[in-house]
């Protein structure tokens, strides 16, 4: 008896704030920053705050991920722009009116709410982005997988939906913290969860909903202006979209397209292990983002790519020109890296590097964006095959192997 074959299929993103242009979100992040260094340098007078916001536009200028690299984000806890006008010298912001859409408490806070706060945020947030994400009558899964980096609370807002729609027989699974990569291993237990259930007495399983959740707004810290800081406050984004991994037969029987999977590999790469780092504070979750972590993938990507094909049958050089990627766009260069040292042309990555522009670093939920962007596309082929790559901390870089259905 063979296990069946897992496809992935039904990619549902969900916009829960307006996206905010990059130019607009630079302008307000200087602001912040600015606001920042005059407080904790007990700077007062207008002409310091004026002379100081100088100073952090010229390091956004240098560090920050421009607006030729990322068009906008979908920023949720982030302040809006009244308009692009000066009030004597301050930017015209506004505070949402709900008070959980809140991040500072008043316009001279610049420390921002407790960890604890930033996260009864998050589960409100998010238990409403689940209701467009899941909407009413849809079929209850065998197993749901909630994928996040950003916000942990026990019950989590997908238990709490679960219990509210009495899918009793749902297993929800949580799968934490793994940064940028985390789409990676819920889809490998997903499969898993799919097998077990085939190869064991009991009730077969069909349907495996995984889900991710990531608001990245909810840990900007801007009274610090290094250039770590810097650059991940112009390079994150949150994200949310659901999709679902089913057998092969259960998908054909519904007429859907997907990615069915073919492999899957993953390896930690050596001395790298505090190149990446993210890691909870009392207000925030910080990272850490060393420079070498392009030059660290370059070094070791192209024969991880070679290995993970080999594991599907696939050698990567007699045919390379077909395949198509999905990668990880951790920075503004990672998938120019990517591609340069696996020889790829431009169309075999345009897709990573269209998401990575119209929405930024959304950690987990990237790659499943990415994907979505593959299944749709009509110019990609029935039986293409399509290798998804991604990061995170460790250094971790992991992959799979798919074919389009």
């Amino acid at each position: 008896m063979n296990a069946p074959q897992p496809v992935l299929f039904d990619f549902q993103p969900a916009q829960v704030a307006r996206p905010v242009g990059q130019r607009v979100a630079l302008e307000i992040s200087a602001f912040g920053l600015a606001k920042g260094h005059c407080k904790a340098h007990q700077l007062d007078k207008k002409e310091d705050l004026l002379r100081t916001l100088r100073h952090m536009r010229d390091k956004i200028a240098r560090y920050a991920v421009s607006t030729d690299q990322i068009h906008r984000r979908q920023l949720v806890l982030f302040p809006r722009l009244v308009d692009l006008r000066y009030n004597e010298g301050e930017l015209v912001l506004k505070e949402p009116e709900e008070e959980h859409l809140r991040l500072f408490d008043g316009p001279e806070d610049t420390r921002g709410f407790d960890l604890k706060r930033r996260h009864a945020a998050y589960g409100k947030i998010v238990g409403g982005c689940l209701d467009e994400l899941f909407p009413s009558g849809r079929e209850a899964p065998d197993d749901l997988i909630h994928v996040t980096c950003s916000g942990y609370l026990a019950p989590s807002p997908v238990e709490r939906m679960a219990a509210q729609r009495e899918w009793y027989d749902t297993t929800v699974t949580h799968s934490y913290h793994m940064g940028c990569y985390g789409a990676f291993p819920a889809i490998k237990m997903a499969h898993g969860f799919l097998a077990s259930a085939h190869w064991h007495d009991g009730a077969p399983r069909e349907l495996v909903d995984i889900v991710h959740t990531e608001l990245l707004s909810g840990h900007h810290n801007i009274e610090d202006d290094g250039i770590e800081n810097i650059i991940t406050m112009s390079l994150f984004a949150d994200g949310f979209i659901r999709y679902s991994l089913g057998s092969d037969a259960h998908v054909r029987r519904r007429g859907r397209r997907g990615l069915r999977v073919l492999a899957a590999h993953e390896h930690l790469l050596p001395d790298s292990a505090d190149d990446m780092t993210w890691v909870p504070a009392s207000h925030q979750f910080q990272m850490t983002l060393s420079v070498m972590v392009p030059v660290v993938i370059k070094r070791h990507v192209r024969a991880f790519v070679v290995g993970l094909l080999r594991r599907a049958g696939i050698e990567f050089e007699s045919e390379r020109d077909g395949l198509v990627f999905a990668i990880h766009p951790g920075g503004p260069k990672i998938v120019e890296h990517v591609q340069g040292e696996l020889g790829l042309r431009d169309e075999q990555v345009a897709i990573s590097k269209q998401v990575f522009r119209e929405n930024g670093n959304m950690s987990s939920a990237t790659i499943p964006h990415i994907l979505k962007g593959i299944v749709d596309e009509p110019d990609i082929a029935a039986g293409t095959r399509v290798v998804a790559l991604g990061f995170g901390p460790g250094l971790t870089v992991t992959g799979l192997v798919m074919e389009k259905t």
